[in-house]
């Protein structure tokens, strides 16, 4: 019994570092499981401090009737000066024989796929959206799409 409350403070202080570097963890739901171009979630997010690196994941949940082997995403970030960076994203979600790459959740696929790591020049309140960038103007099968956002090491 008594190794048990010591290994408590230790599961506490793992959940409590993780939570605090955490600056956005958001998943927004895809109406009728149809994403079409002119739908394009976005997801605020402030930047406090310019001497660090942001950690970028995107998040995604498939139905595992999705079609297709990747999605192909444009991500915009909106910087507080008014300019946007674009870059374009291929997330492959399976391996060479089908099998889904994600976590298998009943009727759905999760996923959560590193976008990189950026740093940024002011502080200010930023925005990142997601865009579909698929050949099909509606793509089926997308439950949801998010991002993940940790504040990153020391820019050196």
């Amino acid at each position: 019994m008594m190794k048990k409350w010591i290994f408590l403070p230790f599961v506490i202080l793992l959940f409590s570092c993780s939570n605090e570097n955490k600056i956005v963890d958001q998943m927004i739901d895809i109406p009728k499981s149809e994403w079409t171009y002119d739908q394009i979630p976005d997801y605020p997010f402030q930047v406090e401090n310019t001497n660090i690196y942001h950690d970028f994941y995107i998040k995604l949940r498939v139905s595992k009737s999705y079609k297709y082997e990747n999605l192909y995403l444009l991500s915009h970030i909106h910087e507080p000066n008014g300019k946007i960076k674009n870059q374009t994203i291929n997330l492959t979600l399976t391996d060479s024989t089908g099998k889904p790459l994600g976590q298998s959740t009943g009727s759905a696929i999760d996923y959560e796929f590193p976008m990189g790591k950026m740093s940024f020049k002011e502080v200010g309140q930023y925005k990142i959206a997601l865009e579909q960038n698929m050949r099909d103007s509606m793509v089926n099968g997308i439950e949801s799409i998010g991002v993940r956002i940790m504040k990153g090491e020391p820019v050196f």
